[in-house]
């Protein structure tokens, strides 16, 4: 009977130990070095007068200094995996009105993507997660940018 309790407790730990690894927060820092290359779309979703409008911006000549700023903002944010992010295929719901797509290039190959929403929503690499301050995140790359 001890073993069967001993067994059960180790069996809950290591599931314990999985869920806190699993769920730990991922810098966005690992999305792209001083090496790559980054282009961006910033959009704003809505309507007006009964009429829904996307208005985009392309962000394809990022200078040196603005790079480094948004590479040091990488270093300040974080996302999340969720129960659904190893089924994920890169589609989400609930968009909000802001989102902002950014692709990292190393010699013109596209090796990562990052698809930020305001609503808390992103998606790196065609897989979904969450991001508790997406929406700051948003900004602040505009701020960068302008």
């Amino acid at each position: 009977m001890k073993k069967k309790m001993l067994c059960s407790i180790v069996i809950v730990i290591a599931f314990l130990i999985c869920c806190i690894v699993y769920f730990k927060p991922l810098s966005l820092s690992d999305v792209a070095g001083a090496d790559n290359q980054i282009k961006m779309v910033y959009s704003q979703l809505g309507v007006k007068n009964g009429e829904a409008y996307i208005d985009s911006v392309n962000y394809q000549d990022i200078t040196i200094e603005q790079k480094d700023a948004i590479l040091s903002l990488f270093d300040k944010y974080t996302y999340r995996r969720t129960f659904g992010t190893p089924f994920s295929n890169g589609s989400i719901s609930d968009l909000a009105n802001k989102t902002l797509s950014i692709y990292v290039y190393d010699d013109n190959l596209l090796i990562n993507s990052v698809f930020a929403t305001s609503s808390g929503k992103v998606v790196i690499n065609e897989k979904a997660y969450n991001m508790k301050d997406a929406e700051q995140f948003i900004e602040q790359i505009i701020d960068i940018m302008n």
